[in-house]
């Protein structure tokens, strides 16, 4: 039975604990405070509920470790978690007794610090809601008398969580005809069809681009894909994982891409480059998209050497890159990359870069750049550009959601009688593109390629051939480029062309 003590000014109390030795409690104002705080232990180790109060003292350092190893986490969940926990939690609160916890204005203040500091507001966000489940999990323990981090509902300025939740930062997508441009320009700087196949791929089926990287033969069924698996780069580490949230589905493909993916498969007869009789990566090694190496497309590397040039028009800034334009030849339209020239000084005399390795580009090679198609957009971008085609084309919600792979409360899955191949949809806007682009050029450098894209969008018999479409005379009539233009540096380009076209290019030079 729990009795109570005189110690100085403050009363102490005494109770016995389960296994039978004595525990005390000091600092209460009161006999009678001291007397209620006691039975109700005794009442707790009676009903077998009771939570030892020294628990409470552990540090938030150690409590989150054993915390840590009782979660069972996705692999990108826990990277997540632990980069939260060693970067802003522990740094912040590591040392603090987890019953020290009792001000939700410090876990505010905290907040509003992170995001001061420099990371967003979803950074900031994240690591209030994960310090909220470490202390929510201590509270069922007894480790805590409440959570301050749980964040209230209806508290904080709604302007600023309304245009996080609604606005947030405008999204950039690509059109078609700018995504046939992309698909051309990645092809022209790899020099394999493999790319231009890609990025059509990933623009009309609004794939994942994990989900693209993952895709191996058997699962290309004519007019239709089946998404089962993703392969998920984590750490360096390459992985054959279920796609997110187990959305496996189907995908419709409109005619020519399934020819321009049939073709695909047939060329990647391959096998990934991973060691060992069955791969590293978890597949069966039957990809269809690898580099010419046999290796898997990193993201970050693609985006690097690929996917930026083209959108951008510019080579990203790095360590070792000052982000240089596109230098591209255009003897034959729309133009053969080239090596890459530093940016001009201006005020100072610029002389194209020699050296070993160096190929000399003169006037007669007719050297140009890129002009930007979309600054911005991202391998992402492009499922948010799939995502616009068809709430353009009026497509049911229910059938984005099952072509996306998200789900829509309330319906389980798309009857077979209710389910539209949305691979026709996608015809209209593809011969449109298609069209578009032969306005310009019925051919390409990449001439197989361009012939096996041009399914719906045949250019016209009397038109110029595919060699006479990208001779000089012509590309400079189309472009309204002068013959005499004499070679500048990039720095001081101008745009010297009467009407835009689809190639985008900027001859070096002009007056």
């Amino acid at each position: 039975m729990a009795y109570a003590e005189k110690r100085g000014s403050k009363w102490r109390v005494r109770y016995v604990r389960p296994d039978g030795s004595t525990a005390s409690q000091s600092g209460f104002e009161t006999k009678k405070a001291a007397l209620n705080w006691g039975e109700d232990q005794e009442a707790g180790i009676r009903r077998h509920s009771w939570n030892d109060p020294r628990d409470g003292a552990a540090l938030l350092v150690d409590w989150v470790e054993l915390w840590w190893s009782g979660q069972d986490l996705e692999a990108t969940t826990e990277a997540k978690y632990r980069y939260l926990i060693d970067h802003h939690i522990v740094p912040a609160f590591g040392n603090r007794p987890v019953n020290t916890f009792t001000s939700p204005e410090e876990i505010v203040a905290w907040e509003k610090r992170t995001r001061t500091n420099g990371f967003s507001h979803r950074t900031a966000a994240d690591a209030r809601s994960l310090l909220g489940t470490v202390l929510g999990d201590a509270k069922e323990r007894g480790m805590v008398a409440s959570n301050v981090a749980v964040k209230r509902r209806g508290r904080g300025r709604k302007r600023a969580r309304r245009a996080i939740a609604v606005r947030g930062p405008e999204k950039v997508w690509a059109t078609p005809l700018q995504t046939l441009l992309l698909a051309e320009r990645c092809a022209l700087l790899s020099g394999r069809d493999d790319d231009f196949v890609l990025i059509v791929l990933t623009a009309y089926t609004g794939m994942r681009w994990g989900e693209v990287h993952g895709l191996e033969r058997p699962a290309c069924r004519l007019d239709r894909l089946q998404v089962d698996w993703q392969l998920r780069e984590l750490a360096g580490r390459l992985e054959m994982v279920p796609p997110k949230d187990d959305s496996h589905r189907p995908v419709d493909l409109p005619p020519f891409l399934a020819g321009l993916v049939s073709g695909q498969s047939v060329r990647s007869q391959g096998r990934c480059a991973c060691p060992g009789r069955t791969p590293e990566c978890g597949g069966r090694g039957q990809y269809l998209f690898l580099s010419p190496d046999g290796s898997h497309h990193r993201r970050s590397n693609y985006a690097r050497r690929m996917f930026q040039p083209g959108a951008d028009g510019r080579y990203p800034k790095g360590n070792r890159q000052t982000g240089k334009r596109v230098l591209v030849d255009t003897t034959e339209w729309p133009g053969v990359p080239l090596p890459a020239w530093p940016d001009a000084v201006p005020g100072q005399p610029f002389h194209p870069p020699r050296g070993k390795g160096i190929r000399v580009v003169t006037e007669e090679d007719s050297p140009s750049v890129w002009l930007p198609l979309i600054e911005g957009l991202t391998p992402h971008g492009l499922r948010h550009s799939h995502k616009t085609w068809m709430l353009e084309d009026a497509v049911p919600e229910v059938l984005q959601a099952e072509r996306l792979g998200h789900t829509v409360p309330g319906i389980a899955a798309c009857t077979p009688m209710s389910r539209t191949p949305c691979g026709t949809i996608s015809k209209p806007s593809s011969s449109a593109a298609g069209r578009e682009r032969c306005k310009n050029g019925s051919g390409s450098v990449r001439p197989l390629r361009f012939r096996r894209s041009t399914t719906f969008w045949r250019p016209p018999r009397s038109g110029p051939t595919r060699r006479s479409c990208v001779s000089r005379a012509l590309r400079e009539s189309c472009c309204g480029r002068d013959r005499g233009a004499r070679l500048v540096p990039p720095v001081r380009l101008r745009r010297v062309m009467t009407r835009r076209c689809s190639c985008d290019l900027v001859r070096v030079g002009g007056r």
